[in-house]
């Protein structure tokens, strides 16, 4: 006789949906981060202090929001913030681009 064919468990095909939406959702948020710190990155390159302190504040934005949630960890979001300033610091500095106002110390 033929075996019958084993049932699928409905909370795992479901449990499976979801974590398909998460990734998604979750992908589109730190693709978001990326562009913009980069973005900012490239302003500082060119120094352009205004725009990329603005844009540089946006993404620190998204980072507090995607940390809020479950996409990333607390000190993870801790890190690429005080990368990304200390990085976008440097190059205004560099490029000799006044910081005062931008929310960026010493």
């Amino acid at each position: 006789m033929a075996q019958k064919k084993p049932k699928r468990n409905l909370s795992a095909l479901k449990r499976h949906r979801q974590s398909l939406k998460r990734r998604l959702r979750n992908k589109a948020k730190k693709s978001a981060i990326k562009t913009l710190s980069k973005k900012a990155v490239q302003l500082a390159q060119e120094g352009k202090a205004e725009e990329a302190l603005k844009i540089m504040r946006k993404a620190e934005s998204l980072i507090d929001k995607a940390a809020k949630g479950s996409t990333l960890h607390k000190n993870a979001a801790a890190r690429r913030k005080s990368r990304l300033m200390r990085k976008v610091r440097q190059l205004l500095e560099a490029a000799g681009a006044p910081l005062i106002g931008g929310g960026l110390s010493a």
